[in-house]
């Protein structure tokens, strides 16, 4: 499969020039070009583009900019597609091969915030993997300033260490499983899976938000609790389940001794119960928070307790 697109890109690329031959004017090829660029064009050919046309041919620069006569005789730069003027023009040029990108960034990058090709990418040398500006995360990073301050917070993912990067999640190549508005899949818990396959169920007793979407207890880019937690214990679990056993015991003053909860054990409220409750984590006793195959002690739980 990525035999056939290389070579179909190589195609496409290769026949450019013809196409443009007939639309806009002739082709005046790259020493042409040289003339008022040199540099530029002695750096396309170490770039990685430079890879896919015929060694010799001549056409480089007009497989992208478009024909160069009508600019080369009036020396006018609003008459070819250049990087400060005709941008549209210059990034239907890019889709014209890279077609696939647009399912993936159309939505939000492009008919949002108004971002084209080139504010991302550099054709021409020096550029990083991908031709793109700027290593992936600094890239990413200079418009998302909210994620990057989260990603100093106590818990993160080793981004800004360098041991993985923005695109390791969230994937910009337009393919069918991508969602086209935050460029992350449909079902977001696959791409969490692909690192964390000890969480992958199906489990005989689930967790119900774990095998909805992972986000729904972490927060990816960055928490202040331990392991991406959006909110400490028991304040989280809290957010969907009720009080029991000493997290729900209110404080008193003076005696008081019989259980709160009798067919549940022996607990009984204490002048430091709330602060019991607060400060007890869920998992001291609900060990198995992603999902169990095997059943839970406790009678009252019917086995569903997640405990073990």
């Amino acid at each position: 499969m990525k035999e056939a697109k290389l070579f179909l890109m190589t195609v496409l690329v290769c026949a450019m020039p013809l196409a443009y031959a007939g639309a806009g004017g002739d082709l005046v090829g790259d020493e042409s070009c040289a003339g008022c660029h040199e540099e530029l064009v002695a750096s396309f050919d170490k770039s990685f583009h430079s890879t896919f046309f015929k060694k010799g041919d001549g056409f480089k620069c007009e497989a992208c900019h478009g024909s160069g006569q009508v600019h080369m005789d009036s020396e006018d730069p609003t008459l070819i597609a250049g990087p400060e003027n005709n941008m549209k023009k210059l990034e239907q040029n890019c889709l014209s091969c890279h077609a696939n990108v647009v399912h993936g960034l159309k939505e939000k990058h492009v008919m949002e915030y108004g971002i084209g090709c080139t504010d991302c990418h550099k054709v021409h040398q020096p550029a990083y993997k991908g031709s793109l500006a700027e290593y992936e995360d600094q890239l990413c990073l200079k418009c998302h300033q909210d994620v990057k301050a989260k990603m100093y917070l106590p818990s993160h993912h080793p981004v800004k260490e360098g041991r993985m990067t923005c695109i390791d999640c969230h994937k910009f190549d337009g393919s069918e499983d991508v969602a086209s508005e935050d460029t992350m899949p449909e079902r977001v818990n696959e791409t969490c899976l692909s690192c964390h396959p000890q969480y992958r169920g199906p489990f005989v007793f689930e967790h119900a938000p774990v095998a909805e979407n992972c986000m729904i207890c972490h927060d990816p880019h960055g928490s202040v609790a331990n392991n991406l937690l959006k909110a400490n214990e028991p304040f989280l679990c809290l957010q969907c389940h009720q009080m029991h056993f000493h997290t729900a015991l209110p404080g008193y003053n003076g005696d008081f001794t019989p259980a709160n909860h009798p067919d549940r054990g022996p607990f009984t409220s204490t002048n430091t119960a709330s602060k019991r409750g607060f400060l007890t984590k869920c998992t001291q006793c609900h060990t198995m928070v992603h999902g169990s195959d095997l059943p839970s002690e406790a009678r009252s739980a019917q086995g569903k307790a997640l405990t073990r």
